[in-house]
């Protein structure tokens, strides 16, 4: 069976002139191509041994300082005050702003976590608190339909 991630790793073999641009300057990785041919797809997001890779760009895990999970909701256009819930991954790599994931299910982000501590055993695991009862919220409230 031919997955998602399968069909554009195909497709990245056709685009031979496709270069990944690492975020953090000057931390690039050495063979990219092969380093992504080994990645999981997980929501849309490939994750390797050595990277994470979205939207033609690649953050190196060895540069992943501290990663937070956070319950948030999208907003669509036209769509009014109605928010799909997901799920927003922090990484912060010291720069002044951190790459943010987006995914639906719990499972999917703590799997992401999970593959990049695995990665990087000094990237530390923060926990999202809500501002105003201090304690950390699983989910946001669905919305109401």
């Amino acid at each position: 069976m031919i997955t998602f991630s399968d069909f554009t790793k195909f497709f990245d073999v056709l685009d031979p002139g496709h270069e990944w641009k690492c975020v953090a300057e000057g931390s690039e990785i050495e063979n990219v191509r092969q380093d992504r041919k080994s990645a999981v797809m997980i929501e849309g997001y490939d994750i390797s041994e050595k990277a994470v890779y979205f939207n033609g760009r690649y953050l190196p895990l060895s540069q992943i300082k501290s990663v937070r999970r956070q319950p948030s909701t999208i907003r669509i256009k036209g769509g009014g005050c109605i928010g799909i819930p997901v799920f927003k991954i922090r990484l912060d790599y010291g720069a002044a702003k951190p790459v943010v994931l987006i995914v639906e299910e719990k499972d999917n982000a703590d799997r992401i976590i999970q593959m990049i501590c695995a990665g990087n055993h000094d990237t530390t695991v923060e926990y999202y608190v809500d501002p105003h009862t201090g304690l950390r919220p699983e989910k946001i409230s669905p919305p109401l339909y």
